[in-house]
């Protein structure tokens, strides 16, 4: 089996969805709703922009390396995302506008918030599409030009370099986010990595990630690991 990036794909698709659910069953006349709405939208945009980020300084800048030119779509579709988001944000914002309209009888004010929350829905389910597509799209091309220019042991040291910068904390609190969207191997594979790349981190982050494991998955990790 060879080694794999965007394992991470799985809590990315998650979180795109629940906010698509989440705005499925908004009420867009209740002022809190739609805030709320706002709220996650901002967090998945700060994620989404970060996991952008680092598939465009690290994964395609292995590509760059050995002159292989496959990356460029990807890229472009990352480079295309300030734009999808304005316009996603001039949407919200006008849903959210929709409801402090006080110049309006109620009746067409009602029927103003719940058009502004649907032209939103429709918006941002068709981002969620296209993202399936971009998910997809980087696991079949990318990753597996990745596998005919590299090694795997080249490979699996990529993210060493992350772990390094990372505390204790934030180990923890990445694996507490992404675990409950992984199996057991994915689970595997981000534990040996940091184990290898940071022994001690990983030491004083076990006692805070194994809870979160069954116990035969712990139980299995706790011999292959030699923990």
């Amino acid at each position: 089996m060879r080694y794999k990036f965007y394992r991470e794909h799985k809590y990315v698709s998650a979180a795109c969805n629940d906010l698509e659910r989440l705005v499925a069953k908004t009420d867009f006349r209740v002022r809190a709703d739609v805030e709320k709405v706002n709220q996650e939208y901002c967090a998945l945009v700060h994620m989404l922009k970060g996991h952008a980020y680092y598939e465009d300084t690290v994964l395609h800048e292995l590509l760059k390396k050995r002159a292989s030119p496959v990356y460029a779509k990807i890229e472009a579709d990352h480079h295309e995302l300030d734009a999808v988001f304005a316009h996603l944000e001039d949407l919200l914002k006008k849903a959210i506008e929709a409801t402090q309209e006080e110049d309006q009888e109620e009746d067409q004010i009602e029927e103003d918030q719940i058009e502004a929350g649907y032209q939103f829905y429709l918006a941002y389910r068709k981002f969620v599409g296209d993202n399936l597509v971009h998910l997809h799209e980087e696991e079949t091309i990318i990753l597996p030009e990745l596998h005919r220019l590299y090694s795997d042991e080249e490979l699996s040291v990529v993210e060493f370099d992350t772990y390094k910068l990372m505390s204790t904390e934030d180990i923890v609190g990445m694996i507490t986010v992404l675990f409950s969207h992984m199996n057991p191997t994915d689970h595997e594979v981000f534990l040996t990595d940091i184990k290898k790349a940071q022994p001690e981190k990983f030491a004083e982050a076990w006692p805070s990630i194994q809870v979160l494991l069954s116990e035969r998955e712990r139980e299995a990790l706790v011999k292959k690991l030699k923990i």
